[in-house]
């Protein structure tokens, strides 16, 4: 669908009208949010949220744009470089057959734009065993799961200081959890047959059930964690909040789709869940306090690839409308303002929107000529 949309946004010339979409975007708006403070809660220290010097209606600003053919990120190894998969067309389609491709890799040096030579990779492919890490806020530790196949996973928590690792000895078959805290990572085992466990994973390897009453969450259409908090969508796609502890939960917003967690723990972003015969969805700034009080960012036909920064200070989607006059591309909120700003007005993303370390920059792929990925990245202006 991403590519069907990506090919009718080039037709429709969508660059034309973002300030006036913007505009009535930001006429919808309620009261500010409260910042990221330096406060803490449940032994972990909240992210404080830089401003970048920025006025409460100054546009977040881009320095730069690079443009890497054949492109995508694999991952990050530090703020100016990145390991990147190399497509390349190795055959070109026929009337019979689909194009055959190549695969390299390669890392980048920002500050220079100079790549590696290529080295050879395997095709992708959805067997062998993949690793997953996931490192605690503090940095001291990671949990880490090793899927042999879709369905099995085996898991352990890694001291990154230390090197020693501990296995946690409990099956899951979904991988969907978040770090509580700085020593307690909540894992939603999933089941074959229901919902499954939840588990409160120790960074000694430890785990113990945590307990959840909730009829309406046969499974997890998504799950996160933070500050003492999980919250999760339930089956008839509310956005629920509890402590553990706490068994009953509290319902935060009603209709939700897919929603992300600020790294501070103050604001949750969500779009809305789709519901026949009401056209478009939208995305909403909610706070974390019980009841849902928020104000709306986005609104298009599709709004998806929702990321926030790793320090929380920018907050970056896409969102796709066929009417020109419509919000169409990426754009960012930025926390301290509450300004939304168009940083890719010609954007739709194939692949989920990928951010450096620091947040300083964001990474954009899109589909070019012979189906190959092309990654924009965006350095922003501090």
């Amino acid at each position: 669908m991403a590519k069907g949309m990506a090919r009718r946004m080039a037709v429709l010339g969508i660059a034309a009208a973002l300030s006036a979409s913007l505009v009535g975007c930001e006429a919808d708006r309620g009261g500010p949010l409260p910042g990221g403070g330096a406060s803490s809660e449940g032994g972990r220290t909240l992210t404080v949220v830089k401003d970048g010097g920025r006025q409460p209606n100054e546009d977040i600003a881009v320095a730069r744009i690079h443009r890497l053919e054949g492109a995508s990120i694999e991952q990050w190894l530090s703020d100016d470089e990145a390991r990147l998969v190399i497509t390349k067309v190795a055959k070109a389609a026929t009337g019979t057959e689909e194009p055959k491709y190549e695969y390299f890799a390669t890392t980048v040096d920002l500050q220079t734009d100079k790549q590696e030579e290529l080295q050879p990779l395997a095709e992708p492919s959805s067997s062998g065993a993949i690793t997953r890490t996931y490192p605690s806020p503090d940095g001291k530790f990671s949990f880490v799961q090793e899927w042999q196949d879709k369905y099995t996973a085996s898991n352990s928590v890694l001291n990154l200081s230390t090197g020693e690792s501990v296995e946690v000895p409990v099956a899951n078959y979904l991988e969907k959890g978040g770090w509580l805290d700085n020593e307690t990572y909540v894992l939603a085992a999933g089941s074959m047959n229901g919902r499954g466990e939840i588990y409160a994973v120790s960074t000694n390897g430890r785990s113990k059930v945590i307990r959840l009453d909730d009829p309406d969450a046969e499974t997890f259409e998504q799950f996160e964690a933070g500050y003492g908090r999980i919250y999760y969508l339930d089956g008839k796609r509310n956005l629920k909040a509890f402590a553990p502890g706490d068994a009953k939960p509290v319902t935060l917003v009603k209709g939700a789709g897919p929603f992300r967690l600020s790294p501070a723990g103050n604001r949750i972003a969500v779009t809305a869940a789709y519901r026949e015969g009401v056209p478009g969805t939208k995305l909403t700034m909610y706070d974390t306090a019980g009841s849902a009080q928020g104000f709306l960012i986005g609104k298009g036909d599709l709004v998806n690839d929702i990321s926030w920064s790793p320090d929380g200070s920018l907050f970056a989607f896409s969102v796709y409308t066929e009417a020109k006059s419509g919000m169409n591309g990426v754009y960012a909120y930025d926390s301290a303002t509450g300004k939304v700003s168009p940083i890719g007005p010609s954007y739709f993303p194939q692949y989920p929107l990928n951010w450096n370390p620091s947040g300083t920059r964001l990474g954009v792929t899109v589909g070019g000529e012979n189906g190959l990925p092309v990654t924009q990245i965006i350095d922003f202006k501090s």
